[in-house]
């Protein structure tokens, strides 16, 4: 998500999709991989999660799970976020402590567990203080450096932070279900500015506490954002060049803290031609996806899929762009279904080995204010802030009908 992201029946279509395509006979599956973790799901299923704000998932339980008729699945878990940055607005533990909205749709930890009581939680844990300075305080006060800005007043922002993490913990561990906390996720995002060595530091402090206060329903969650571009080479401890076969070794925390390996997944083999025909990339983007799972894999680590959605593509309206530049083009059901649905699904079963989690955004973007982007807009410039990332077209106001990708769906799995 970038930085903080997020109705109807399209998700529906997606999630009886993924129970088609990831049910494959048990020949035709790949070797279990020799990972282990907390909240690992059993007999090698994939957890199918969904979000990531209260309105979304409201939204889906009241046009869609509500419905009887329509039979929909239910997803095994949902996404929401929070953040952890004093002094910012909204308040640390936003969402949590009461509903809050980035301008990426309200977010209500309360409203959302008691819509979905049976559901695992994902958490996006925001650790960056990208909006005002890119010091990476909210990090040097978790793990308790000397230095002036965190040891100043009384008390100092040492111990505050580490309150919010204790508060955060708890809060957690009451929820009494599987939770996934993404620590900082999307760490080496340029846009979190996240130095790599306070942020291994941070990880661990966290871990430590979530063991410390016997929090054992809390797995903690390492997310690349697997982002094809090198980025800040002027600045090495913030460690953005992707193209570097040790990108990730200066990332990670280590076995001891890490329970899952994550990313973000945007674009795929079909997709790319379409989301990136108007820029260029350092490494190839799917090159670098599949390198988080062999890392996971090499550490024997599972795999969430914690972000994903077909960025640029409206799948209601049948038009797809570029995410650098919003110039739509169109493209039938059946087009979007073949260039993005149909490889994501297909990548996850080809890895199921490894890849024991997916969460689904559900999101219109275009009803955001974060994500909103004008017709013609570049990407990072006025009226297109973060790109071009779209709607599934589907929501209360203008229901569409799932009909053509259910049968898709039926077709491929």
């Amino acid at each position: 998500m970038r930085p903080l992201r997020r109705a109807g029946l399209a998700a529906a279509a997606v999630l009886t999709a993924a129970a088609a395509v990831l049910a494959s006979p048990a020949g035709q599956q790949p070797a279990q991989a020799a990972v282990s973790a907390r909240n690992l799901p059993a007999d090698g299923k994939i957890l199918s999660i969904m979000g990531q704000d209260s309105d979304t998932l409201a939204a889906y339980k009241s046009d869609v799970l509500d419905k009887a008729s329509l039979n929909a699945p239910k997803p095994g878990g949902v996404t929401l976020y929070t953040n952890l940055v004093l002094g910012g607005s909204p308040e640390p533990l936003a969402g949590i402590v009461g509903p809050a909205d980035w301008g990426a749709g309200r977010v209500d930890f309360n409203s959302t567990l008691a819509q979905y009581p049976g559901s695992a939680l994902a958490v996006g844990l925001y650790l960056s203080d990208a909006t005002s300075g890119c010091n990476n305080q909210p990090l040097r006060a978790v793990i308790g450096r000397n230095d002036s800005d965190v040891t100043a007043g009384s008390p100092n922002l040492i111990s505050q932070y580490r309150a919010k993490v204790d508060q955060l913990v708890g809060s957690l561990k009451g929820y009494n279900r599987p939770v996934y906390l993404r620590i900082g996720y999307e760490f080496d995002g340029p846009w979190n500015c996240y130095s790599a060595d306070f942020y291994k530091q941070a990880f661990a402090y966290i871990k430590g506490r979530i063991d410390a206060l016997g929090a054992n329903n809390v797995a903690t969650v390492w997310q690349s954002a697997a982002w094809p571009l090198n980025a800040s080479p002027d600045h090495p401890e913030w460690n953005y060049v992707v193209t570097d076969p040790h990108h990730y070794d200066a990332w990670y925390p280590g076995d001891q803290y890490v329970d899952w390996v994550a990313l973000s997944s945007f674009y795929n083999s079909g997709s790319l031609t379409a989301q990136w025909g108007c820029s260029s990339y350092d490494t190839a983007p799917v090159a670098l996806q599949d390198r988080v799972l062999d890392f996971a894999r090499a550490h024997g680590k599972p795999v969430m899929v914690a972000e994903s959605a077909p960025q640029g593509y409206q799948t209601g309206a049948h038009t797809r762009s570029c995410i650098f530049r919003k110039n739509k083009t169109a493209a039938t059901g059946q087009d979007i279904w073949n260039q993005w649905y149909a490889p994501y699904f297909a990548w996850i079963n080809q890895n199921r080995d490894v890849i024991r989690a997916a969460a689904y955004i559900n999101t219109n973007w275009d009803a955001q204010t974060l994500w909103q982007c004008a017709d013609g807009a570049q990407a990072g410039g006025t009226g297109c802030g973060n790109g071009y990332w779209a709607t599934p077209g589907c929501r209360p106001t203008r229901p569409c009908s799932p009909t053509s990708w259910t049968s898709s769906a039926a077709a491929s799995g």
